[in-house]
């Protein structure tokens, strides 16, 4: 769903196959935020295609969204419809209450960069989509900061997800040098 010009908010109906009995599907609603801007950087800068949906910049199972207190297992059955629709109308319920005003916490770059950098989401999305946030608000030096942090995490160890990480990391300094550079 559109939250404003440059913010979708995403559900994701995941499930656990292999939870539960016989006939019963164990349902793990995400929510997520996807702020197109830094998406379409992020993706312009690994020379990835963009899309217009998939991934969120964010996003978090809705059951850690809801108080611990109020927290269930949201089981779907094919023995029991009536039991179904009390389990999708706390899903409803649940996605209201609380993955919404998630979701519209986050729907500004600057709330989002806020995110981000306080780690929320995946980590290895975060390390690449905090230092695209800093750097389309302006925050060079600590977009910079978040990505030397990370190299030096990695350090020389080699992998495919570290080169990748490397080579976002150079295009980034580059873009951030360009942008330092006008007036």
């Amino acid at each position: 769903m559109d939250l404003n010009d440059d913010a979708l908010g995403i559900l994701g109906l995941n499930y656990a196959s292999r939870a539960g009995g016989p006939g019963e599907l164990n349902m793990h609603p995400i929510c997520g935020v996807r702020i197109q801007s830094l998406e379409r950087n992020l993706a312009e800068i690994t020379g990835r295609k963009f899309h217009q949906y998939v991934p969120p910049t964010v996003s978090e199972p809705l059951r850690y969204l809801v108080p611990i207190e109020s927290r269930m297992d949201w089981i779907l059955t094919r023995e029991d419809p009536e039991t179904n629709d009390e389990v999708i109308a706390d899903i409803l319920a649940s996605l209201n209450a609380y993955g919404l005003p998630y979701m519209r916490k986050r729907v500004t770059l600057e709330t989002m960069s806020q995110a981000l950098v306080a780690k929320e989401g995946h980590r290895w999305q975060t390390v690449f989509r905090a230092p695209v946030a800093l750097w389309l608000l302006n925050r060079h030096e600590e977009a910079l900061s978040a990505m030397e942090v990370q190299l030096a995490e990695i350090g020389s160890q080699e992998n495919a997800a570290y080169d990748n990480y490397r080579a976002f990391s150079a295009a980034l300094k580059r873009r951030i040098a360009e942008s330092a550079a006008q007036p």
